[in-house]
């Protein structure tokens, strides 16, 4: 039952890309399948704040709750999915000469552990294509299709 990790860099500067990934309401431009992300806590996004997404996954209407663990500017941040299934992640960025790389890791934890081994072969595949539409949308160029 291994971790999720994706990784890519984005001919961006890192502030920009941090300030985008850190607002909930610019996923639904890149995740295949989200329908809506929603702050569900008052205030900006830090640590604490909760949200919730709504997916659509084989056919069917999925509802997230989530919190966010960690916040550091242009730095990292974290969270936990803690409904329907729970599992956390974290972004993290890093300053390169070709823009910023994002690292994306995401474990099980809870109930999700029982699941995990389909959730992570589904799940890789589906973040390798959605971090593509997320360089391209940030970088002002058509996705590639995979």
């Amino acid at each position: 039952m291994g971790e999720i990790v994706i990784d890519i860099v984005i001919d961006r500067p890192l502030d920009e890309v941090f300030a985008y990934l850190a607002d909930n309401t610019n996923e639904t431009a890149w995740q295949t399948g989200l329908i809506e992300s929603t702050l569900t806590s008052s205030g900006p996004i830090g640590v604490g704040s909760t949200g919730r997404d709504v997916r659509r996954s084989m056919g069917m209407k999925v509802v997230n709750e989530w919190e966010c663990t960690d916040f550091q500017p242009d730095t990292m941040f974290a969270f936990k999915v803690t409904k329907p299934i729970t599992f956390a992640a974290s972004y993290r960025f890093e300053a390169t000469p070709e823009g910023t790389r994002v690292t994306m890791r995401a474990e099980p934890s809870g109930s999700a552990r029982i699941v995990w081994p389909l959730m992570s072969l589904m799940g890789r595949k589906q973040y390798a294509r959605d971090f593509a539409t997320l360089k391209a949308v940030l970088e002002g160029a058509p996705p590639t299709p995979t």
